[in-house]
């Protein structure tokens, strides 16, 4: 029998757990239909706004930092804004979107931002009288700003007004609602615990930074040159500290968001305590576009299978129980690296990355360099085998050793 991919969230069943983020790929209709034939879980759709600015783009609006690591570890660098339609527009793609979402058995959530306590009232029963499932606010958008009032990461990023407008929106609607986090300046901790108590039923963790870089000629900033948003691959250990940490101090369901590439992320995304994973970056930046939500099923569930889990509630949050406060990590035992002559092509690199003294170079028949290491003076820091670019170093010692999969 096959592992079970579905998930339970606030009474509400999605056939698996991954879910297209709200952003370019589910920006009308017609690509909210291509996330549900993709095999999607969930499908958030692109935020609606009341705000003009909001809905007036920019060109471009799309770069990559750090180019060079595409696809495995690069930047998002980018500005696009909300929905580009009008309210009333946006409820007719809504529309077209809920029978898609009937067909294939998506969950179908709305995503809002309002520009006042009463367009968030307004907007949230617009968007449930559609008939969505759930609805998700964007508290973490790291673009609004200078609009006169608080919007996106500034409104997450301030826990009492964050508070108000979840206990305004929940007042207004009977589905559950979801408050997507920002992690600038404040703790998504204490700010998932104040929605929790206005009534949010859950949070989605975390979004996108607000960022700066600039051209090297000019000194102008890129693309619209003024502050953008950035995220990628690279975020993932943030996401998931900050996942874990609401899973262990707040208590509440979680959609995971940010930093997520390849279907490993997804299962250690759910090992932190995520019941949802959403995905963008990896559509948009990918090379198979919607073609990549069948990979991550394909791998959850073969990773489910070859562990012997049913499910995966099996492995949900099961990291949690083994995070260490820092003062009680083991300090005494310790592991030295040891060389794969075999593997070693004698580049001498670890040799620069030992402050120890403790790796050196000799010759092996036909004059082939070899690096070797001595025991004695290893110090155990990890940092060669974590470099070693043939993974010809590896770690030894009484207790086994952690350093990851490098991938």
């Amino acid at each position: 029998m096959k592992p079970d991919l579905s998930v339970e969230v606030c009474g509400i069943k999605f056939k698996n757990p991954v879910v297209v983020a709200s952003a370019t790929p589910t920006k009308d209709a017609k690509y909210m239909r291509k996330c549900v034939e993709a095999g999607a879980g969930g499908v958030i759709s692109k935020t609606i706004s009341p705000e003009p600015l909001l809905t007036k783009y920019v060109s471009p609006r799309f770069t990559v930092l750090h180019k060079k690591g595409w696809p495995h570890i690069y930047s998002n660098y980018s500005c696009e804004f909300l929905a580009t339609y009008s309210v009333d527009e946006w409820m007719n793609e809504l529309k077209l979107a809920r029978k898609y979402c009937d067909e294939g058995g998506s969950v179908l959530i709305g995503s809002i931002s309002g520009d006042s306590l009463q367009t968030w009232s307004e907007l949230a029963k617009k968007v449930e009288d559609i008939g969505v499932d759930m609805l998700e606010l964007n508290f973490g958008c790291p673009h609004p700003r200078d609009l006169g009032y608080k919007s996106g990461q500034e409104l997450g990023s301030d826990p009492d007004a964050a508070a108000e407008v979840a206990k305004i929106v929940v007042d207004s609607v009977k589905i559950p609602v979801f408050v997507k986090l920002t992690a600038e300046a404040v703790s998504p901790v204490y700010v998932a615990q104040r929605v929790k108590e206005a009534g949010a039923s859950g949070v989605t963790v975390v979004n996108r930074f607000p960022a700066l870089d600039v051209d090297l000629d000019t000194g102008r900033p890129l693309l619209h040159s003024t502050f953008a948003g950035v995220g990628g691959p690279w975020m993932r250990p943030i996401t998931l500290k900050w996942i874990a940490k609401v899973a262990r101090e707040v208590k509440i369901p979680i959609s995971a968001t940010n930093g997520i590439r390849t279907w490993q992320d997804m299962i250690k995304c759910t090992m932190v305590g995520a019941s949802t994973i959403q995905t963008c970056t990896a559509l948009m930046y990918g090379t198979k576009q919607y073609g990549h939500i069948q990979e991550f099923l394909d791998g959850m569930e073969k990773y489910l299978a070859d562990k012997g889990y049913k499910s995966l509630d099996e492995i949900r949050g099961i990291t949690l129980p083994q995070i260490k406060t820092w003062d009680v990590v083991d300090r005494e035992t310790k592991a030295i690296s040891k060389v794969n002559s075999e593997k070693c092509t004698g580049c001498g690199f670890c040799t620069t990355w030992c402050f120890y003294d403790a790796v050196s170079m000799y010759e092996e028949g036909g004059n082939k360099r070899k690096a070797q290491i001595d025991p004695n003076k290893c110090d155990g820091c990890g940092l060669c085998a974590s470099l070693c670019p043939k993974d010809a170093i590896t770690m030894e010692g009484p207790k086994p050793v952690f350093l990851g999969d490098f991938s």
